[in-house]
């Protein structure tokens, strides 16, 4: 009997001491648009703002409200701090997203650059046709961070992030490591362009469209979290408990 509550304690113990504590997710978060209030304040109060421009609406997100954009001249235009993060040093990028629409030309996401070129860019697109988020990060034609572009789930909310360390970059979808991409020198993004949804500078060359659908969750980080703080993130608001029609 003495040895069989001895053996009991010891695995008490052993089970106490393999529980991991959850990750300081508030670690190196830079900018936190919830977009509860129907606005794009930055609810990590360091400093950063979005400008609404057309017709965004107020429509239910994965937690509470989120942002939807009609496709035409709705998008959102970030000012401040978050703008001073996204050079050649490390980063993450989270949001969720939902579609409402399939287009020929692919949808404008998340951007932050200067020109429709091939100098320093970062550019998510979401491109129905292909049924991936295509992820173009690049100093110049040849500097690139190639195929990182992750294929869609099935479902109607999906998690995106963007995460790079270093010489290295990775996309994530739902929580779940999809793309790996590695360059030796690195790439510096740095331009003076502002963050913004939906507004791609290939909308205006007609090269892509601006997104149709709900945006929610937008943070971004001044570090690259890890694989297993890219999980918990995720499993603080699964696509499983998002409410899938606002109306009702």
């Amino acid at each position: 009997m003495r040895t069989t509550s001895l053996l009991l304690s010891l695995v008490l113990l052993l089970l106490l001491f393999s529980i991991t504590p959850p990750p300081d997710l508030s670690q190196g978060l830079i900018a936190y648009f919830t977009f509860n209030e129907c606005d794009a304040r930055d609810d990590s109060g360091q400093g950063s703002e979005g400008q609404l421009i057309g017709n965004v609406r107020c429509w239910c997100g994965v937690e509470d409200d989120g942002l939807l954009f009609d496709g035409q001249q709705a998008h959102v235009v970030f000012s401040g701090t978050v703008n001073d993060y996204f050079t050649s040093s490390d980063f993450t990028v989270s949001f969720y997203l939902k579609s409402e629409a399939a287009m020929v030309f692919p949808q404008s996401v998340i951007s932050k650059r200067e020109a429709c070129d091939d100098f320093h860019i970062l550019d998510i697109a979401l491109d129905t046709r292909l049924q991936e988020l295509t992820t173009d990060f690049k100093e110049t034609e040849n500097k690139i961070y190639s195929e990182l572009g992750p294929t869609l789930p099935s479902g109607s909310w999906l998690h995106y992030a963007l995460v790079r360390e270093g010489v290295y970059a990775r996309t994530y979808i739902n929580g779940k490591l999809i793309k790996t991409a590695r360059r030796c020198s690195g790439i510096d993004l740095s331009n003076e362009a502002p963050l913004s949804i939906g507004n791609s500078p290939c909308v205006q060359t007609g090269r892509m469209r601006r997104f149709k659908g709900v945006i929610d969750e937008l943070r971004v980080y001044d570090r690259a979290l890890t694989d297993d703080e890219i999980q918990w993130l995720y499993e603080e608001t699964p696509v499983e408990n998002a409410q899938m029609d606002c109306v009702s």
